[in-house]
């Protein structure tokens, strides 16, 4: 009698859920009537034994309406996945009562309010995707040593305050993402005890202070993500040493200052490589030929070089990365030459940024081996010389920049064979350059 009960309780709870949801575009829940058990309703699964509801998967149907608190009665459910929906309202705190609660994701819909403290009670939940919703309020400061947490996502809301010091106590944490969440104040000391953490974003919040050392001694971690926040101070000089699973290093709009790091060249996973608008200065040292997985990187809008000739040793290196599809060094005062080396660089690199810079001599006639350059930036140096006819190899070619240089000199009629080139103006001596000729205006 008892478990007829119990499996009573769950037809109801979902029928209303059924009550709650105002428009079903799909016809989702139409077999949702008393002509089928529950237990083979669209998106619901039953255990074999007890009858009893385990997993309500009702992602990406278009559901228009609210969540009942009735979910909190069905306590056999281990997976509840109600993301990518239009669901509005409050997230019911009755969900604090799913003892057996292991995924909780309700990401991608219009949850408003505050976080209910209590759902993270439940002490076998391992995976809360709460991103993409208007939440609002602070992060309850209500995660202890005895959660089995591995993933916390509750990036895009409309949070507030700061980040608790509680979450350091989620020691199986391996996700942690509070990305655009306008969050103040510093990252907590208690990040330190992290130790399984593989992937952290917290970019685009108002976090200010000293970035902390003891994030670059997280072993494990392979996506370091913290860009447009306040934070400042140098890299390590070990950076990498003791970190070889890196695949994401995205530090940009911040104010760190001081060297690039040669040890980044021990990132051997490295993929993505992400410093642009910080006051970083000197010597690009980093011998990026031992970054074989290396797909970006960006650099641009710091202080790198120091308009010497030497400023551009680093860039032979850059021939062994043969995934390289986007490099940005623009914004810095990079001296020296381009190397004929230019034309070994990936042959999937489509973005080429390398203006506002004190970067002389010509343009190695090696450029046209870069087939998938979409877009090439070279204005605002000091490049003198014949535009090379090899440009006009490049069919992929969609934005070419090329203004506020000392070029000589004739357009070649090889760029004729471009479909859309944005050349502006060549500056010749004192001079602006006479009109392109009309196969390539832009």
């Amino acid at each position: 009698m008892i478990e007829a009960v119990s499996v009573s309780s769950d037809h109801l709870a979902l029928l209303e859920i059924k009550s709650e949801i105002t428009l079903d575009p799909k016809g989702a829940l139409t077999s949702w009537n008393d002509s089928l058990p529950f237990c083979r309703w669209s998106g619901v699964t039953c255990g074999h034994r007890h009858q009893r509801v385990t997993m309500l998967d009702l992602q990406d149907l278009g559901l228009v309406g609210s969540l009942s608190p009735y979910l909190g009665n069905m306590s056999f459910l281990r997976y509840i996945n109600f993301s990518s929906n239009q669901l509005h309202g409050s997230i019911p705190p009755e969900i604090s009562r799913l003892y057996r609660l292991q995924v909780l994701s309700l990401s991608k819909n219009s949850f408003s309010g505050k976080i209910p403290a209590n759902i993270f009670n439940c002490s076998k939940l391992s995976f809360i995707n709460l991103q993409l919703n208007k939440l609002s309020g602070k992060i309850p400061n209500a995660f202890n040593s005895k959660s089995m947490i591995t993933v916390l996502a509750l990036d895009r809301n409309h949070l507030t305050g700061w980040i608790p010091q509680s979450i350091g106590n989620l020691t199986s944490l391996e996700n942690l993402s509070l990305h655009d969440c306008h969050l103040e104040g510093s990252i907590p000391d208690s990040f330190s005890q992290l130790k399984n953490l593989r992937k952290i974003g917290l970019g685009e919040n108002g976090l200010v202070g000293a970035f902390p050392s003891f994030m670059f001694n997280l072993s494990m971690l392979e996506i370091l993500s913290f860009p447009d926040t306040q934070l400042q101070g140098s890299l390590p000089s070990n950076l990498c040493l003791s970190q070889p699973h890196l695949t994401w290093i995205g530090l940009g709009g911040n104010h760190f200052n001081g060297f690039l790091p040669p040890s980044i060249s021990n990132c051997s996973q490295l993929e993505i490589l992400e410093l642009p608008e910080n006051y970083l200065k000197g010597e690009i040292a980093v011998d990026f030929g031992r970054l074989q997985h290396l797909t970006s990187l960006s650099l641009g809008d710091n202080n790198f070089g120091s308009k010497d000739l030497d400023d551009m040793n680093f860039f032979p290196s850059l021939s062994n990365c043969s995934n390289l599809e986007m490099m940005d060094i623009s914004f810095n005062q990079l001296g020296g030459v381009l190397p004929n080396s230019l034309g070994n660089l990936s042959s999937k690199l489509w973005y080429l940024g390398m203006n506002s810079n004190y970067l002389s001599g010509s343009i190695p006639s090696s450029i046209g081996n870069l087939l998938g350059l979409t877009t090439f930036s070279l204005n605002e140096n000091n490049f003198t010389g014949l535009i090379p006819e090899s440009i006009g190899k490049l069919q992929n070619l969609q934005e070419l920049y090329l203004l506020d240089n000392h070029f000589s000199g004739v357009i070649p009629r090889s760029m004729g064979n471009l479909l859309l080139v944005h050349l502006c103006h060549f500056k010749v001596g004192r001079n602006l350059c006479q009109t392109l000729p009309p196969f390539a205006e832009s």
